[in-house]
């Protein structure tokens, strides 16, 4: 692998950058890090199914955000607004819930749609592509420290869950082929479950914080799906934005990483925690089963994140409460609530 480390290239500056995807929690969080950056433009290539404003916000006001409703899966058009673009990422995806309700098409824009990205970033000469990867790449139902060498385990979890894994990985090594056929320098970041403000509900983990803190406003108990001990590694959307931007704009090319919060917590801690930061803890149920779909894993799961801090510089900074407390705060204000529901 060629992990050249370049300390502080400053490319971003003046730059275009199309986000794929970019109607999104990340994409939101990474626009507003590329317009601080001082880039040029962020073309943000998204299909728009979801409310761009309601993903975007006050971002979609300024004027070097150029919104376009695009399609991966529809070759001309992502080649077309890729011209004139110095640096690509693709976060555009169907996850797990989705790939569960219509696999066709979660695989459709997975490979066929990651691969017109990169063949469009090929024919108009983009210096580097960063594809959004995950830690599904790894599967699922297993714990402790997991770091990049690690195989994907994929016996016996959620069909959903493998074939969303599978696509990833399928997507990972089309970027080492395009490396390897046309020159093409990428990163892959592999994150682990983002959450942050903008939080939406296609993320089978970080429902375990948003049902909670419903149930709990409700006055219902929170639920727990075994016996809590399952773990989960959080990153906060603002420190995978940094992450997303030092792989854009440094040297280092060939290589995969995870960009994680490289802590577990359990889902009986995150639980309590929830409840902790709004004033209204209960016992929660314990469930054996649920009719949607859920992403095992053991105790102690986290992914290193190691190899992000000597190959980007980059490390999470935002401590686990405080973005929770963050997130809870934008979605009661979204839900209408009562600002004071989730305390300072």
């Amino acid at each position: 692998m060629d992990r050249t480390r370049t300390a502080t290239p400053h490319r971003l500056a003046g730059a275009r950058v199309l986000v794929a995807g970019g109607a999104s929690l990340v994409g939101s969080h990474l626009t507003r890090a590329l317009l601080e950056r001082d880039v040029a433009e962020v073309i943000v290539f998204d299909p728009l199914a979801v409310d761009a404003r309601d993903s975007l916000g006050v971002l979609t006001a300024d004027a070097r955000v150029t919104m376009v409703p695009g399609d991966l899966t529809r070759r001309a058009q992502i080649v077309e607004h890729m011209a004139d673009v110095d640096r690509a990422v693709n976060l555009a995806a169907v996850m797990t819930i989705g790939v569960s309700r219509d696999p066709a098409a979660a695989l459709d824009l997975n490979i066929r749609g990651h691969l017109n990205f990169l063949e469009a970033a090929r024919l108009r000469g983009v210096a580097k592509v960063v594809l959004a990867s995950s830690n599904g790449v790894y599967g699922y139902d297993i714990g402790g420290p997991v770091g990049e060498t690690e195989p994907h385990h994929h016996h016996g979890i959620p069909p959903a869950a493998a074939i969303y894994g599978s696509s990833k990985i399928i997507g990972e090594h089309l970027c080492r082929m395009w490396k390897a056929r046309h020159g093409l320098d990428y990163l892959i970041l592999r994150f682990s479950t983002v959450y942050g403000e903008g939080q939406h509900d296609r993320a089978a983990n970080a429902l375990y914080i948003l049902d909670t803190f419903d149930r709990l406003i409700a006055g219902l108990r929170p639920q727990l799906f075994g016996d809590g001990s399952e773990s989960k590694d959080f990153v906060y959307a603002g420190d995978v934005a940094r992450a997303l931007c030092l792989a854009l704009d440094g040297d280092q090319t060939d290589a995969a990483v995870n960009v994680s919060g490289g802590e577990g917590i359990s889902t009986a801690a995150l639980v309590s925690l929830i409840g902790r930061l709004i004033g209204r803890d209960a016992a929660p149920d314990y469930l054996e089963d649920s009719d949607r779909v859920r992403l095992p894993t053991g105790p102690g799961l986290h992914f290193t994140n190691t190899l992000a801090k000597a190959l980007l510089g980059w490390q999470p900074l935002m401590p686990l409460d405080e973005g929770i407390r963050r997130l809870l705060k934008d979605h009661a204000r979204r839900r209408g609530l009562d600002p004071a529901t989730v305390p300072d």
